[in-house]
């Protein structure tokens, strides 16, 4: 019981229910003092304990239902039962074969499914299924749970031609039974491996959409890769907060420690420390969302804002021709709520680089000072209109420092409307941004900076 409830409990952190020590335990006494014969009671109970919201609690009865369900759920056909004559072929393969195989054909001939599940359970443990640790090991532990269960004596056998006085509707009954076996033991490992390492089924999936280009990723996976964003700016963010709280007593200063520390012969007893002041300065951000930018300006703008109480002067504008400030919607609303308004509401119209950034200079060009950093999200193609770059200028040499984010590689920026090769000059950095993994390292450099 106790290694099965370990596992249990394994299994729902892997689907993202935050089962803590303390609540492991509470549900544990909960399971000695309701038992396990009403499987209702069972997982209604352990739910009040262990799943909190409502999105957990819909993981837990997913994860309880999949981690409880019993292997060898579909019954054989009885259309290939029917044929044999049961007590003449378990006669010949008791004769010709191990116990524990004559024992299998008999559970498949009687439909005693619980007994060959017990026996999957077992040989799973036996092979240490719950170690499994990738989708390429499927076929591994297959084979491994195969061989504990007999069915490589079983292919052996059918291959010898099966007993030796048997007729064509036993051989093929034989080799209906090697089928069954395989399909319902494939579908058993398939089910233990999303239990142990991917809950949802789609982490392969999703993990194979973050190594590819953000502009390409389907809009189902939107909401599982905005929680991967959230998580990955949740650890950045605390990563910078220890990074900082160990910065505010500044570096030794070696001058002050020796002059204070005279009086005691050298021994460094008072130490010194200086500290520089820091005036924030304003982070101010200019997404192109239009179509061709829109994806990789969504997921930006949702990391930047989960780290607003380590950039607090964040400013967000949003363009596609004209431009216009989404910072108050973003603080106020629900993150991806205020996204996706940002998206209609100024995603509209032909990309104009220069009508933008005259909006964005009358708006709070004045507020532009030698502290701010200029973050600007867009492809640079202004559709042959003129870019403007005069404007773009006088604004970079205001700010502290300018950084463009391009979803496009570096090979493109000479290409058709493309005006990055007159914007770059102006730019302190000029990044290829169009991977979460990109993202997350323009905002730990920018968090760096901000210290």
């Amino acid at each position: 019981m106790e290694l099965t409830f370990g596992r249990f409990v394994t299994a729902l952190r892997n689907a993202d229910v935050r089962a803590s020590p303390a609540e492991t335990l509470t549900a544990f006494e909960i399971v000695e003092r309701v038992g396990i014969a009403d499987k209702a009671l069972l997982k209604d109970s352990l739910a009040l304990a262990l799943a909190k919201s409502r999105d957990e609690k819909a993981r837990f009865d997913e994860t309880f239902e999949r981690f409880f369900a019993l292997a060898f759920r579909d019954a054989p056909k009885s259309s290939f039962v029917r044929r044999i004559d049961r007590d003449a072929m378990l006669t010949q393969i008791r004769a010709d074969a191990s116990p524990g195989l004559a024992e299998s054909v008999a559970n498949v001939l009687d439909d005693e499914r619980d007994r060959l599940a017990l026996k999957i359970h077992r040989a799973a443990a036996e092979v240490d299924m719950h170690q499994i640790k990738s989708l390429r090991e499927k076929s591994l532990y297959g084979r491994r749970i195969g061989t504990v269960l007999g069915l490589d004596e079983l292919d052996a056998y059918v291959e010898a031609g099966g007993p030796g006085t048997g007729d064509a509707r036993t051989h093929e009954f034989l080799r209906y039974l090697r089928h069954y076996f395989r399909q319902q033991l494939g579908d058993y490992v398939d089910a233990q491996y999303k239990l142990h390492l991917d809950p949802s089924g789609k982490r392969a999936i999703i993990e194979a959409a973050l190594k590819s280009n953000l502009d390409q990723l389907p809009t189902a996976y939107h909401q599982d890769v905005r929680r991967v964003v959230e998580k990955m700016a949740e650890k950045l963010a605390k990563d910078h907060r220890r990074r900082r709280k160990r910065a505010r007593r500044g570096v030794l200063d070696i001058k002050k420690t020796l002059r204070r520390n005279v009086a005691y012969d050298g021994a460094l007893f008072d130490l010194k420390w200086r500290q520089e002041k820091r005036e924030p300065g304003a982070v101010f951000v200019l997404c192109d969302v239009s179509n061709s930018v829109a994806r990789v300006a969504r997921f930006l703008l949702l990391f930047l804002y989960e780290l607003t109480d380590l950039l607090p002067n964040i400013r967000a504008f949003a363009f596609s021709s004209r431009l216009g400030e989404v910072t108050d919607t973003m603080r106020e609303r629900p993150t991806e709520t205020a996204i996706e308004e940002a998206l209609f509401t100024w995603g509209k119209g032909n990309t104009d680089y220069a009508r933008a950034l005259a909006d964005f200079r009358e708006i709070c060009g004045s507020d532009i000072d030698q502290h701010s950093t200029l973050i600007v999200v867009g492809d640079a193609r202004s559709n042959y209109y003129d870019p403007r770059v005069d404007i773009f200028e006088g604004l970079t040499r205001r700010a502290k420092q300018t950084f463009w984010l391009n979803p496009e590689t570096r090979d493109q920026w000479h290409e058709g409307d493309s005006e990055m090769r007159r914007y770059a000059p102006y730019c302190f950095r000029v990044e290829t941004c169009n991977k979460l993994r990109d993202i997350e390292r323009f905002a730990d450099r920018l968090l760096v900076m901000a210290r």
